[in-house]
């Protein structure tokens, strides 16, 4: 009976042994765990730096839409320069050139009387002390007889 309880005793003991983790795999596990957080985090910060981003961009194409819906309205399309404020962070600049496509053989300008206006708009603002912009370019027609009547007194 002796030996028998000596036997039973060495496989409590066994058994009890392997029923915990070891300290190596606490740690390896904590290692996965901390390297899996450290990506997850990096992945969201980057997320939300591309919303913001996209926020930003998204604002800055409507100002801009604003600004190019007004064009040849209040007066005549004409070449020049501009710049202002849409508010505390967007401002912008613009430029607007007299459009001579590259290959012309198709158009007749004396059969076709219109001019067109190239519209370069860049807009700006400031991300994470950066500056940032967007630049929006277009064409508009204008026809040169209308110009002449519906802009004088």
């Amino acid at each position: 009976m002796k030996g028998m309880k000596s036997q039973h005793s060495l496989m409590v003991f066994r058994n009890h042994r392997q029923s915990g983790f070891t300290l190596l795999e606490i740690m390896a596990a904590f290692l996965v765990f901390t390297l899996s957080f450290a990506v997850v985090m990096q992945v969201m910060s980057a997320s939300l730096r591309n919303t913001r981003l996209s926020g930003n961009l998204t604002q800055a194409a409507l100002f801009a839409q604003s600004k190019m819906d007004l064009l040849g309205i209040e007066a005549p399309m004409e070449e020049s320069a501009d710049s202002g404020e849409f508010d505390d962070k967007y401002s912008w600049e613009m430029q607007i050139t007299l459009y001579q496509p590259d290959d012309d053989r198709s158009l007749n300008s004396e059969l076709i009387p219109v001019d067109l206006y190239q519209v370069d708009l860049v807009v700006y603002w400031e991300q994470a002390r950066k500056q940032q912009e967007a630049t929006f370019t277009t064409l508009y027609s204008q026809d040169r007889n209308f110009q002449s009547r519906a802009f004088d007194g």
